[in-house]
């Protein structure tokens, strides 16, 4: 199988020594090479490459808003290519994992690092069209269990086979494997789980059954960790840097990595700007200074600042709930 990659980086030499080394593997086909983030972005989505290697000293960009670029890739596609930052620095490689990026390569290239991460791209890739390509005799039985479940890590080789065993008295066929594996071990791993799945249908939760909940829930995603927050435990929003952190009635904060402006598109309307780092649920405001310029919430506990820019949105608070005042009389 050959997987397409394209190049984003500032420096054309180093693009082509990169090229050099990946093209000894021979599965990897060269797609593209641009040197800003704008051209970047229009090459990902005309040619849905497999891997992009996204430099950090693009000719449009600073650092910062290269990694931007992976946040504007899910705007329009559902699943993103392998990104693999390459950098002269170490530095970045910090930053860059706040993006979820797939690796990282540092400058001037060795070429072992260059096999380890592609070699390990290709294991993933193997194992994920072994499971895909595992039909099922009974297809009313065939759930997507095999997503949580554990197998070893050995690479497959193509070969069509077919398994049969018999449960209960009956004989079932599990066509279309087609692999061969590399121990007889695994091979008992996979046609286990396919027994077990044939006993057992799961009950799944369909999306109709939890839409009311997710409305009123806020996913943060931080590395693989996904945290739920309901919109009443956030007090306020503060802007850092390429990220935002969402303080809560507790005391806690959660670190998102998402702009503020992410936020303001996405909440619901409770939740308002008033400064260009801070969005505030207006049910936590107990007190508005327009002298001082400052927003107080959670009954007095916390004091933020607002901008002359965002005062027609505090305006907008004051009248919301002196209209409440008005209505009560």
């Amino acid at each position: 199988m050959t997987y397409k990659y394209i190049i984003i980086d500032g420096n054309s030499q180093s693009s082509m020594s990169l090229q050099t080394h990946v093209s000894t593997l021979g599965d990897f086909y060269f797609s593209g090479y641009v040197n800003n983030a704008a051209q970047g972005l229009n090459l990902i989505l005309e040619e849905s490459p497999d891997v992009v290697f996204l430099g950090t000293n693009l000719t449009d960009s600073n650092t910062e808003s290269n990694f931007t670029l992976v946040n504007e890739l899910y705007k329009y596609m559902v699943v993103l290519p392998k990104i693999i930052i390459i950098s002269n620095t170490k530095e970045v490689a910090y930053e860059a994992m706040k993006y979820d990026v797939y690796d990282f390569l540092l400058k001037p290239f060795q070429r072992i690092d260059i096999i380890k991460t592609l070699l390990k791209f290709k294991k993933e890739k193997s194992f994920s069209s072994l499971l895909n390509q595992v039909n099922f005799s009974q297809a009313e039985n065939s759930q997507p269990f095999l997503n949580n479940t554990k197998i070893s890590n050995s690479i497959p080789l193509v070969e069509e086979k077919k398994h049969n065993f018999i449960e209960n008295g009956i004989e079932n066929e599990v066509t279309k494997v087609d692999f061969q594996f590399d121990t007889q071990e695994i091979k008992n791993e996979l046609i286990d789980i396919v027994k077990q799945s044939l006993d057992s249908k799961p009950i799944l939760v369909q999306p109709e059954q939890i839409i009311e909940q997710k409305n009123n829930i806020l996913c943060v995603k931080s590395y693989g960790d996904y945290r739920f927050i309901e919109f009443d435990d956030i007090v306020y929003l503060k802007a850092d840097n390429n990220s935002t952190d969402v303080m809560l009635s507790s005391g806690d904060s959660i670190t998102a990595f998402k702009t503020l402006k992410y936020f303001e598109s996405s909440l619901p309307n409770d939740f308002v700007r008033i400064h260009n780092s801070h969005i505030i649920n207006i049910k936590y405001v107990s007190r508005i200074h327009l002298g001082n310029s400052d927003c107080y919430l959670n009954k007095g506990k916390i004091k933020l600042p607002f901008s002359k820019s965002y005062k027609d949105n505090i305006n907008t608070i004051i009248e919301l709930y002196a209209s409440n005042d008005a209505k009560e009389d």
